[in-house]
């Protein structure tokens, strides 16, 4: 796996907002969202949102489907295996952004020796 293929994507998540529109537009699988519905759940102006919007597409993350009067996006069905997963592992959002469940323990120094 070549980490620099993925370096635009975490670069993208890496904003709060931007990580939770993604989740709620994957989460909406094939149906997908109108832009209006995560004005309403987030709170974020339209020109913020089309701001996020834009760079969600430009890395690859989402899709603006084809046919649809107005926008509805989703997430795109050619996401690299390996982040379909960590994007379906059944971690809230929240969860992913605050650190996810209990940390890994590391072993004392004294046995690392």
């Amino acid at each position: 796996m070549e980490i620099s293929l993925y370096l635009p994507i975490f670069e993208a998540l890496g904003h709060e907002t931007r990580f939770k529109v993604f989740m709620s537009i994957y989460r909406s699988g094939k149906v997908g969202v109108r832009p209006k519905e995560i004005i309403d759940k987030f709170g974020v102006d339209s020109g913020t949102l089309d701001f996020h919007l834009k760079r969600l597409t430009a890395v690859g993350l989402i899709v603006l489907k084809f046919g649809c009067q107005r926008g509805i996006y989703c997430a795109n069905e050619n996401i690299p295996h390996e982040l379909a997963q960590l994007f379906a592992s059944g971690l809230s959002s929240n969860e992913l952004l605050i650190g996810g469940p209990a940390p890994l323990s590391l072993p004392s120094a004294e046995r690392l020796h």
